[in-house]
């Protein structure tokens, strides 16, 4: 449009087989959007070599009000959709967060941490609900070493749903300065709890 604005405005229009003009922008902007010039009309100006379509020169006041209608109803989608991409998964991401980073030496940064080591080592997509902290699964031995007993139910994709207790060993690395798994050569740091057996009756 600049390229056509260099020919001093001297646009002239092709109407009805016969040619008229020379018109500056402004003239030729108003007989388009009053209706005296029909969308599909052509016109030429100086450095052009065919005559081009006037919606080249002209937007229409019509498609200019389509254009913000479209963009306005783009742009509510758009944070529509963020606003439920937000509420859907951020609670989600928060507890990923706190399940990665955790460097207090305490029982419910050792829960929390000990949820990222199991959920690690049952894939991230296991869908796995955790029981909610209680102190009284924490138990430490020393200050940098911790057993969580954690119960979650597991709900994958394919497969019926499971309540399954695992024991978590975790260590403190003071390189890292957070709760890291306490995996050894012998030992992984999660292991399922068995369910104890039940005693046998008198009539047994």
């Amino acid at each position: 449009m600049a390229e056509f604005r260099m020919s001093q405005e001297r646009y002239f229009l092709y109407l009805h087989g016969v040619q008229r003009g020379p018109y500056t922008v402004s003239q030729v902007g108003h007989m388009v959007n009053s209706g005296i010039v029909h969308h599909e009309a052509m016109f030429w100006c100086e450095g052009l070599d065919q005559w081009q379509p006037v919606t080249q020169l002209i937007v229409p006041k019509e498609e200019k009000k389509r254009r913000r209608i479209h963009f306005g109803a783009g742009t509510i989608a758009g944070c529509g959709a963020l606003l439920l991409f937000v509420w859907i998964f951020l609670p989600t991401l928060r507890q990923g967060w706190k399940e990665q980073r955790q460097v207090e030496k305490d029982a419910s940064s050792a829960y929390w941490r000990a949820r990222g080591v199991l959920r690690e080592s049952l894939g991230w997509f296991s869908g796995a609900h955790f029981r909610e902290f209680e102190a009284s699964a924490v138990s430490f031995k020393g200050e940098d070493h911790a057993f969580v007993d954690l119960e979650a139910q597991i709900s994958p994709y394919f497969g019926s749903a499971r309540t399954t207790r695992w024991r978590v060993e975790l260590k403190y690395d003071n390189r890292l300065r957070m709760w890291v798994g306490a995996e050894s050569p012998a030992e992984p740091p999660v292991a399922p709890v068995v369910p104890a057996a039940a005693a046998p009756t008198e009539a047994e």
